[in-house]
């Protein structure tokens, strides 16, 4: 595939080792509200069949949160999953996120319904992944897997890239445990059939996602490399809002000519790790220029109003 087709998956997933890093993701990231909700906290939601188990509902608490980043059972305070390994995955953050021109008609036009409509996307995805849940069974000297069928999960809705770009997207935090209803107990989540499952998930997310959109009256163009945008958004427009973007593609140019070597390797999971191991800290400050109307254009977008 040419460098230039290259499509940023809408579904990603990165693990999390370190405890430290865990908690303070949580209040420095997950917790913090981006440009439109600067200064005020994102309250995530508790999600999956494992959270229900532990009467997690709602609102996610900091406590509650921590206490599953250090496999505590918040309801007894001891241990949640009895192995504890020194490099012991925290948890996992799967993000999802729409077309650009999805997040330009929620954000900059303040389109509610179309958040809500992305949000309700997300959770189908969740729940279809939670289906490939397992865990690991050893009997005999032999290691097998187990369908488990439930996660604890949190949710959190973000609005912003980096690069303070609108991007509506949802981290969805899956912590390292699932319950094993055969042997009745609490056990570290196996990722295997999940991590398989991602492209079908992002497929669910897709098609939901689209189907809203169609029924709030939007046209959607879809493109050959395979991702939509919404009919009438002009070009000009996303690339306008796609600065963390482009600065993705650039140092992907750059590392792939200083180490050509690496040409034939994936180039999405490329982008992943420059996206992860370069990401700035986040800006508090915004010119008023970034933030731009393209109100004439919203009327290009729907063939009917509601």
């Amino acid at each position: 595939m040419p460098f230039g087709c290259i499509i940023p998956p809408m579904l990603t997933a990165k693990a999390q080792y370190n405890l430290a890093n865990a908690e303070n993701y949580f209040r420095e990231h997950l917790s913090t509200g981006d440009y439109y909700t600067e200064g005020k906290q994102v309250a995530g939601m508790w999600f999956g069949a494992g959270a229900a188990r532990l009467k997690l509902r709602g609102d996610v608490g900091l406590d509650d949160f921590l206490k599953l980043c250090r496999n505590v059972n918040p309801n007894t305070d001891e241990l949640l999953t009895q192995r504890m390994k020194v490099n012991r995955r925290v948890f996992y953050d799967f993000t999802l996120s729409p077309p650009k021109s999805v997040s330009i008609v929620a954000l900059v036009a303040g389109e509610m319904r179309v958040e809500k409509a992305h949000e309700r996307a997300t959770i189908s995805a969740l729940r279809e992944l939670e289906k490939f849940a397992a865990a690991r069974v050893r009997k005999n000297g032999a290691s097998n897997y187990r369908n488990t069928r439930n996660i604890v999960g949190a949710v959190f809705r973000h609005d912003a890239s980096r690069a303070l770009d609108p991007h509506l997207h949802c981290h969805c935090i899956i912590f390292n445990a699932t319950h094993d209803k055969t042997e009745r107990q609490w056990k570290a989540l196996e990722t295997y059939e999940m991590l398989q499952a991602a492209k079908f998930a992002e497929n669910v997310y897709y098609h939901e996602l689209a189907q809203e959109l169609r029924r709030l009256g939007y046209e959607l163009q879809n493109n050959k490399r395979g991702d939509f945008e919404i009919n009438g958004m002009p070009q000009k427009l996303i690339e306008r809002f796609s600065k963390r973007h482009s600065e993705i593609d650039k140092e992907t140019r750059e590392l792939l000519e200083k180490e050509p070597d690496k040409r034939g390797q994936n180039l999405n999971e490329i982008r992943e790790r420059i996206a992860h191991d370069r990401r700035a800290r986040k800006s508090k400050t915004l010119g008023a220029n970034d933030w731009w109307s393209f109100g004439a254009n919203k009327s290009r977008m729907k063939k009917n109003r509601h």
